[in-house]
């Protein structure tokens, strides 16, 4: 029986050609769009999987109670690890962790920058990060060892053992490899290529390092089975009050296995995080889905005169209405595996332009259990959903009618039509908008005065010991004159990370508390950056007593309630000479933060370069490299203009906008072939209306308008619906931005002109071929 189902269902298919091929087409692209939604989010959830001990595994989390705001974050004290190692039995192992960033390691002519991290040995106790070679936790016993990936064993020593071989740490420090890790997989939210003993960071940060006023290093802690973490959390606030001496201070464990997914707080507590996304994205690959289905639903209603005498004829043969319902079923489900594999195809061919947005190596591993599984329940999803309301429909009809050649004509049907049409471009409409108030936003942010000029403007990383020579390389470049302006800082123009709190300053109330951002930099940065002084003047040489000074941005003289004049007011002791105009950094989205800038003429961790603007710049970029490489053989040259990092800041949004226009086109195009095919169907249903029409004198337009307008409602329907829809939920999106535009009523304008032209140009083919055709031939028969 089910053989023979199917190759009824075979001969339908074939039979009806140009619906089979827009619901073939249709689904799969929709299911093209659901594969690669599901890769997406298969790879997400499957971050830090791989860790055996991972549901005992946690992150320590600080908090900080300033001006009313709970202030979250995972940089803890560096005492903090061995309190807890030696007072709470719960925790079985515990470590620091100190991300170094890009740091410099060489073997013999080899300099390379690889992705550093400062460990202690219970990391790898905790963590399931396998050895090659080696045991990690051995080697971080000892301060002169290093354990790398076999990545990185093989850019410095090929196919050697590396074991037992030298590499040299930022041009000072001999280190020993005793431990090759295999590659740390795709699927870690710890990523690294090179690990340092933490006892070699103690040594290099001995300053601060055993304060509990500075928090600036990570730590993870293993918890002992069945561990009560709420009674837990309460001795480690405790524990951080008592230490730091601080009320507004807390301190709770927070599982590793949560963070990736639910990795952001708001007032001291979890507040989502990358789930949102996941939600997101699920959503718009369930409705591009449906939309698909509704169109494989509303073509099978809509020809359902054609399988009514086949319906009455197995009825009467002894069919039961289940074996029916089943028959269209099975239909239904051999135009999803159809619609499946062209899906898969499109999949593939287009995952390496997702893989370029993502930034990932996403693949469709056929091997895993979860793959394979999603895509069953895809099919059975989209079979199910798309088949079952035509085989209930198709399977109610009455043998004794349909076989007299009497169809009734079902009001609700064409409701639901219309209702399934209405769904269709509510979500395009939505998709549409979203699509013009993203770009919108974009561009908004692009055209943002940031307050200083990036261009032309280079920024030179100091790294290791180059740090210490700022003032011979200063000299070097000075000579060069394509160079118009020379500075420095700890941190570059685009990025600032440094916060202190407990400043002091004239009329400070109880209540002002809050992080104010620091930095240190060298005469002339203000210059140099192309920043604007709105009070005061820049450090300069010319003042000797600068050393003692400070600078101000805007934000800090308006969170403090500074008044004019601002120049003399003494912050925590250190006057300010000067009242910086607010400058975007960090986010190009959000308000500038409150900063304070003051003077260090020794070493910093970048330079900057004002080139001069004209055709040389690239001859004054080889002078730079030549003076660099001088004063520092041992390192590579690097450099990055400033215009172009802080584009990099925008490269999400982007991505995301282009993903949206890709996403909203298809869905268009998904419903657009649906309303084709519903058109030419109708269409062909009432061609002898059209003609009796004509001969009685209507025109061209007049025919047009008739079999439009059916079609027009649903579309103005759903621009109704769809409106307040999105503009409650793309103005919640806003509002997590401090800068954003402010939706305008020309957005949902142009987003219901295009979902109207869509709609108009796809059902005007059929309506004006129907107005065209000669009467005489749809009135032949009568």
């Amino acid at each position: 029986m089910f053989k023979n189902y199917l190759k009824i269902a075979w001969r339908s298919l074939l039979k009806n050609k140009t619906s089979s091929f827009i619901n073939i087409s249709g689904l799969a692209v929709g299911l093209a769009i659901g594969i690669l939604v599901m890769t997406i989010i298969l790879d997400m959830v499957s971050y830090n999987q791989f860790h055996t001990h991972l549901p005992q595994i946690h992150a320590l989390i600080k908090t900080d109670k300033l001006s009313g705001e709970i202030n979250s974050g995972t940089s803890v004290p560096g005492p903090l690890a061995a309190v807890i190692k030696n007072n709470l039995p719960e925790v079985k192992y515990v470590s620091r962790y100190a991300g170094g960033g890009q740091e410099l390691f060489s073997n013999g002519e080899k300099a390379l920058y690889e992705k550093t991290v400062f460990v202690e040995p219970d990391y790898f106790r905790m963590m399931t990060f396998t050895a090659k070679d080696g045991d990690p936790v051995k080697a971080l016993e000892q301060p002169e060892s290093v354990v790398i990936t076999a990545a990185a064993a093989k850019k410095f020593f090929g196919q050697e053992n590396p074991i037992g071989k030298l590499v040299t740490y930022n041009n000072q420090y001999s280190l020993q490899v005793r431990a090759v890790l295999h590659d740390i997989p795709a699927n870690s939210s710890n990523n690294f290529d090179v690990i340092l003993s933490f006892k070699l960071y103690e040594q290099l940060n001995a300053s601060w390092i055993n304060k509990w006023d500075n928090n600036s290093i990570a730590t993870w802690v293993e918890l002992q089975p069945n561990t009560n973490l709420t009674a837990l959390n309460g001795k480690l606030d405790k524990l951080i009050k008592e230490k730091t001496g601080s009320e507004n201070a807390g301190l709770f464990a927070y599982p590793f296995e949560r963070m990736w997914l639910y990795g952001e707080f708001k007032d001291g507590k979890p507040a989502g995080g990358r789930i949102y996304a996941i939600l997101l994205l699920g959503i718009i690959g369930i409705f591009v889905l449906l939309i698909a289905c509704i169109n494989f639903m509303n073509l099978s209603t809509a020809r359902s005169e054609r399988r009514a005498r086949e319906v009455g004829v197995r009825k009467v043969m002894g069919a039961f209405r289940k074996q029916v319902i089943f028959q269209f079923l099975c239909e239904a489900m051999l135009l999803t595996v159809i619609s499946l594999l062209l899906g898969l195809f499109l999949a593939k061919l287009a995952l390496p332009a997702l893989n370029y947005y993502t930034g990932k190596n996403l693949t469709l591993d056929f091997a895993n259990w979860r793959v394979m599984a999603t895509l069953v329940s895809l099919v059975l999803f989209t079979g199910l959903v798309a088949g079952s309301y035509p085989a209930f429909f198709l399977s109610s009809f009455k043998p004794v009618l349909v076989l007299k050649g009497i169809i009734v004509n079902r009001k609700g049907g064409s409701i639901l039509r219309k209702g399934l049409v209405t769904f269709q471009f509510v979500i395009s409409i939505f998709l549409i908008l979203a699509t013009i108030v993203i770009y919108k936003q974009l561009r908004y942010a692009e055209d943002r005065p940031i307050g200083y000029d990036p261009e032309n403007l280079v920024e030179i990383p100091l790294r290791g010991d180059m740090g210490g020579k700022y003032s011979l390389i200063k000299n070097e470049l000075s000579q060069i004159p394509g160079i118009a302006s020379i500075s420095g800082g700890t941190n570059d123009l685009v990025s600032f990370g440094g916060a202190v709190d407990g400043l002091d300053w004239p009329g400070k109330t109880a209540d002002q508390h809050f992080f104010v951002t620091l930095t240190e930099v060298q005469y002339d940065w203000v210059k140099t950056a192309g920043l604007k002084m709105a009070e005061g003047r820049d450090f300069s040489p010319a003042f000797g007593t600068d050393t003692a000074g400070c600078l101000l941005n805007q934000a800090a003289v308006r969170k403090m309630g500074l008044k004019s004049p601002v120049v003399g007011t003494r912050i925590s002791g250190q006057p300010v000479i000067g009242v910086v105009e607010d400058f975007v950094f960090n986010s190009p989205f959000s308000t500038p933060k409150p900063m304070i800038i003051k003077l260090n003429r020794g070493g910093m961790n970048h330079m900057f370069l004002r080139i001069r603007n004209d055709d040389h710049w690239r001859k004054t970029m080889a002078q730079v490299e030549l003076a660099v490489k001088r004063t520092n053989p041992s390192y590579p040259f690097e450099y990055h203009f400033t215009s172009e990092e802080y584009q990099k800041r925008f490269e999400g949004v982007r991505y995301t906008s282009q993903l949206t226009n890709i996403v909203g086109v298809l869905a268009i195009f998904i419903s657009c072939l649906g309303l084709f095919g519903l058109s030419a169907f109708l269409a062909e249903r009432r061609n002898k209306e059209i003609g009796v029409r004509k001969v009685l004198g209507a025109s061209v337009s007049q025919i047009w308008m008739i079999l439009s307008k059916d079609f027009l409602k649903p579309v103005l329907i759903a621009f109704i619906v769809a409106s307040p829809l999105a503009g409650w939920a793309l103005n919640k999106v806003l509002l997590n931005w401090d800068y954003h535009i402010t939706l305008s009523w020309w957005m949902f304008a142009v987003a219901g002109l295009i979902a109207f032209f869509i709609a108009i140009v796809t059902v005007s083919f059929h309506g004006i071929k129907a107005a065209l055709t000669n009467p005489a031939h749809s009135l032949r028969t009568e």
